[in-house]
């Protein structure tokens, strides 16, 4: 073997929690062991029944956190180098193996080149059948995120856990949120009315600390923009006018690709769009008249960058979450507006938040009256 430093206390120590972490997973029955990827042109799988184990480190160096994992009996054996693994990605994603759903999943996620870290794996571990007679098997699922909960305790550092947008609105969702609800020890009268946000808050709370230190400090506020009712996501640049409605969009999701953090805006599966929030320097709430609200005031959220980013109207005009309809006839819309109004007062301390002056009077005496003589015509009282 070739010559190398002796390992880190911090090579040791993570290879240690990973070892530990691998082995109460093969402790149980009905776990799979997968090496390879689809993508690579194969999968080898190894079913250890609860018969495996890991045998103590080795090697010195470098080498540390090699590990070889046998099966009781079986002459056929898996080398592991814990020592090249950067996180335990806690993940459940549709699979094909289980005609499309939802598979749980722990992936060992490993370093690239100079020891970048990506999101590439060669061994992962799965629920071998999470499903009985069509429906999830509710005590391998709750154990799945009950491993979840109890790593990222330990090192919140070294997990991840994402759920994939698809399974969010697969047939299985409410089966696979309760579990996650039960997994997490939520009183009945929580866990009737916690979203998936709420839920992966519950199990790992450690874990959402950790990630919140990397988020950008306006995704909060951004996630409260999109559940506003009567609502579009805008994005304007030069001849291009794009918008989503929010009704029709599910929330943030956060991915991580070889370090890098990217930000989707709706299902994977249906329409959605990709910001750079990093790029995101203000955020200004505007009511100013336009023409297309008849003369009246346009409610605005404004993301604002630092510099151009090819928005005619306003340079720094990122992206921006706008009411479609705040009149009934010449009536504001109260029912729509306080809600904007809510979102400021909840988030105007935060130092990147500001607001213009028209937005301010209408905070201090209430939405006006659209003064001018259009009437929006699909509102008009009968």
């Amino acid at each position: 073997m070739n010559h190398c430093p002796p390992p880190t206390e911090s090579l040791s120590t993570q290879a240690q929690f990973f070892h530990d972490a691998i082995e109460r997973w093969l402790a149980q029955p009905g776990v799979t062991i997968a090496c390879g990827r689809w993508s690579d042109g194969a999968i080898a799988e190894i079913l250890p029944q609860g018969r495996a184990h890991l045998l103590p480190a080795r090697y010195d160096g470098c080498f540390a956190g090699v590990r070889e994992l046998r099966l009781a009996a079986q002459p056929h054996h898996l080398h592991i180098d814990f020592g090249r693994i950067h996180k335990l990605a806690y993940t459940v994603a549709p699979s094909v193996c289980l005609a499309f759903r939802p598979s749980f999943e722990l992936r060992l996620l490993t370093l690239g080149p100079g020891d970048a870290p990506t999101d590439r794996w060669t061994v992962s571990l799965m629920l071998e059948s999470p499903y009985v007679d069509g429906r999830l098997d509710d005590t391998a699922a709750v154990r799945f995120f009950r491993h979840v909960a109890d790593d990222a305790a330990a090192r919140p550092d070294l997990v991840e856990l994402t759920i994939d947008p698809a399974v969010r609105s697969s047939a299985v969702a409410p089966q696979v949120l309760a579990a996650m609800q039960a997994a997490a020890g939520l009183p009945d009268e929580l866990a009737s009315s916690a979203g998936w946000e709420a839920a992966v808050e519950a199990i790992a709370p450690s874990l959402q600390a950790v990630q919140a230190e990397s988020d950008p400090p306006l995704l909060p506020l951004l996630r409260e923009a999109l559940a506003l009712c009567d609502a579009s996501l805008v994005i304007f640049r030069d001849r291009a006018l794009i918008e989503f409605k929010t009704e029709g969009l599910d929330g943030v999701h956060r991915y991580e690709e070889a370090g890098h953090v990217s930000w989707q805006i709706g299902n994977q599966h249906e329409h959605h769009c990709h910001l750079s929030l990093g790029a995101v320097t203000r955020v200004l709430f505007s009511a100013e008249p336009v023409s297309c609200q008849g003369g009246g005031l346009n409610y605005t959220v404004w993301f604002l960058s630092q510099g151009p980013c090819g928005n005619p109207y306003r340079r720094d005009g990122y992206f921006s979450i706008v009411l479609d309809r705040p009149y009934i006839g010449n009536q504001p819309r109260a029912e729509v507006i306080e809600p904007v109004l809510a979102l400021y007062r909840r988030h105007r301390s935060e130092s990147f938040v500001e607001a213009d002056a028209t937005f301010l009077r209408v905070l201090e005496h209430g939405p006006p009256e659209r003064r001018h003589d259009e009437v929006d015509r699909d509102h008009a009282p009968a």
